[in-house]
């Protein structure tokens, strides 16, 4: 674990002190009272300190602790997906996907290692996280350490004065950590100085409002103010009524019945349509809120029909997120969100025909799988039932579903699939059906499979990790044997008991791996080398040299092109090394050193995702100026190949 602490450093401001020989260079102005300065350890002060302290619970959906936060970017993995957190937008992502009532609510785990940072702006590095759960269960809230609920507007200066009350400079502070720095060095003893904040200085409120200050006492009473927001929303507020509007369509009653199947559309252009049933035209008009001082209004006007009852200025008296208030003379007017139909529309429209294409099945009779996996249906977010049905009037009456969507063996070639939402409005979907041949070993035959371990001076044995030959291509595969011999594989007998840890004391020798899937087969050879692992005439110098002139691309990693897309950009002297693809930009470390056994390479801090997986010293096995082998130190069945690009 390392500890970073970053404070600014003002401290060469009190370096004027020193200089009283140059007097008549430093502006004598009239001396700030007490009312002015800024006391170390005052009350304003420390309410300062609070408001401009790090606030940890904005990244609760992360790290679940108020007492610090979590320095972004970071990386997450939920479930299969990895997640680069850059932002407040991307937590707000991150959220939303967890909210997915499908994701394991415990799923989520940090790409370690990941920076936390306390209210106080110091730093830790967690390496892991069982490291970072020791801080979380420290984690003791107090409401008095940081006041979330009000902030300065930037830039502020202060005026910095010596003892004698000459102005020796203006500090001119840009955000929270420089203020709070600012602050926190006021506290030390040793610097002798007055300052003052130069007003006016504007705080905004955690309900959208400003107020603007002239004193250190409205300052005070400014931010104490504040505090009465914490936790706490305005009922109404602009912003947050408009989108709310806009969302759904609204249901809405004077209390005479006479609205009762209308509904009203706020469109974010100001233009208004009060529909009727599933009739295809609307009344038309338009709406505007702002705010007053006697609160919102919601203005109706140019109204085609309804004029006398709804057009005209309404008080919103009442803003529910699904209920909406109005006011006018003595009506009132009651508005409910109603997101059925137009949630019908989106469902509907986030769906269309399908094809299902699976290959031919050696009985020539195809099993399709109709899940929601298979045609994209848990991409469309809301509640829906899905139905299959093997004619259209099957589907529109909701007669004889497909039982076993799943395993489905038919000889037709197409299928209904019958969308019903909770509504209960539905729309008919034609699945099409349809076979091709497929080559299930395509990916085994596309390359030589060879292993290759470094000659360790003796007469072995040597251990292979036969199941990285086809790491890249087993997943694909039901079951994948290894054997010694031909034979063996092809009658699948006699198969090696642990292929992780296969002994071999040929210098060269030929295994072989037996494919199944599909009930097919077939028997791939696997090539065992022992080399020398001596990287040629490289030198250490020859391979900082060559590393440092241009790009390297990690063309393979155990036999698979996973970490393809990561470029190398070694740099010279500073031991850094850029690690980037289209998404992802890392600064690690890099160092070479010459041991017995040759050359090593060794990584450090790579925190990405999967690339991760190169930290550590890695030999060098072969060398030319194109193209470096590597073997891990710790295990060399662990191979990278890095080709260079001076494009």
């Amino acid at each position: 674990m390392k500890i970073q602490i970053s404070h600014l450093l003002i401290s060469f401001l009190f370096a004027f002190l020193c200089f009283t020989s140059c007097q008549d260079e430093i502006e004598q102005i009239e001396n700030p009272n007490e009312q002015e300065t800024i006391v170390p350890n005052s009350t304003l002060a420390s309410l300062m300190s609070r408001t401009a302290s790090n606030f940890g619970a904005t990244d609760d959906i992360l790290d679940g602790a108020s007492c610090f936060s979590v320095e972004l970017p970071v990386t997450v993995e939920v479930g299969d997906v990895t997640f680069t957190i850059q932002n407040d937008t991307d937590l707000e992502g991150l959220e939303d996907l967890l909210d997915d009532v499908s994701v394991d609510e415990d799923a989520m785990d940090f790409v370690f290692p990941i920076t936390i940072i306390f209210n106080d702006y110091s730093q830790i590095i967690i390496e892991n996280e069982d490291e970072l759960q020791s801080f979380v269960a420290d984690c003791v809230e107090n409401e008095n350490d940081v006041i979330a609920c009000a902030d300065f507007m930037y830039p502020i200066s202060f005026s910095v004065f010596n003892s004698g009350f000459n102005l020796v400079d203006t500090v001119v502070i840009s955000d929270d950590e420089a203020l709070y720095t600012f602050l926190y060095e006021l506290d030390d003893d040793e610097n002798a100085v007055i300052v003052s904040l130069n007003f006016p200085v504007t705080i905004a409120y955690a309900n959208g409002e400003t107020i603007e200050v002239n004193t250190n006492e409205e300052l005070g009473s400014a931010i104490e103010l504040a505090e009465q927001f914490c936790g706490e929303e305005n009922d109404c507020i602009e912003d947050e009524v408009a989108l709310n509007l806009i969302e759904c369509p609204w249901a809405f009653t004077d209390g005479s019945g006479n609205f009762e199947n209308n509904r009203m559309i706020f469109n974010p252009n100001g233009e208004l349509q009060i529909s009727e049933g599933s009739a295809t035209s609307a009344i038309g008009g338009n709406w505007n809120l702002s705010a007053t001082d006697n609160g919102l209004i919601v203005n109706f006007s140019e109204l085609t029909a309804f004029q006398d009852s709804l057009e005209g200025e309404w008080l919103v008296i009442e803003c529910d997120v699904d209920r909406v208030v109005l006011t006018k003379g003595n009506q009132t007017l009651v508005l409910e969100q109603d997101c059925n139909s137009q949630n019908d529309d989106e469902l509907f429209n986030c769906f269309g025909d399908f094809e299902i294409v699976i290959c031919e099945q050696p009985n020539n009779i195809p099993i399709y799988n109709l899940s929601a996996n298979t045609i994209g249906l848990i991409d469309c977010n809301a509640s829906f039932i899905p139905s299959f049905h093997e004619t259209l009037v099957d589907a529109e009456n909701d007669d004889n579903p497909i039982a076993n969507t799943e395993s489905y063996e038919t000889l037709i070639a197409q299928v209904y699939l019958r969308i019903e939402a909770e509504s209960g409005n539905f729309e008919i979907f034609n699945v099409y059906l349809n076979t091709e041949n497929c080559n299930y070993f395509e990916c085994f035959e596309s390359f030589d499979a060879i292993l290759e371990v470094c000659d360790n001076g003796t007469d072995g044995p040597y251990v292979f990790n036969l199941t990285i030959a086809f790491a890249n291509c087993t997943p694909s595969a039901d079951l994948v044997t290894y054997h010694e011999t031909l034979p063996d594989a092809e009658t699948g007998v006699n198969a090696i008991s642990n292929p992780e840890v296969y002994t071999s004391v040929d210098v060269m020798q030929i295994v072989y791996a037996r494919v199944e899937t599909n009930n097919q087969y077939e028997v791939f050879p696997i090539q065992l080398n022992i080399i020398d692992c001596n990287a040629g005439n490289c030198t250490e110098g020859d391979i900082d040299g060559i590393l440092t002139e241009c790009l390297w691309n990690i063309s393979s990693y155990n036999g698979s092109d996973n970490l393809i897309d990561y470029n190398f950009d070694f740099e010279e002297n500073s031991g850094i090394v850029i690690i980037y693809n289209d998404t992802t930009t890392i600064d690690a470390g890099w160092s070479t050193s010459q041991t017995n056994d040759g050359i090593v390479i060794e990584f450090s801090n790579v925190a990405g995702p999967n690339i991760q997986a190169i930290n550590g010293n890695w030999l060098i096995v072969e060398c030319t100026a194109q193209q470096l082998v590597l073997h891990n130190v710790n295990d060399s069945n662990n191979e990278i190949v890095l080709d260079r690009t001076c494009e």
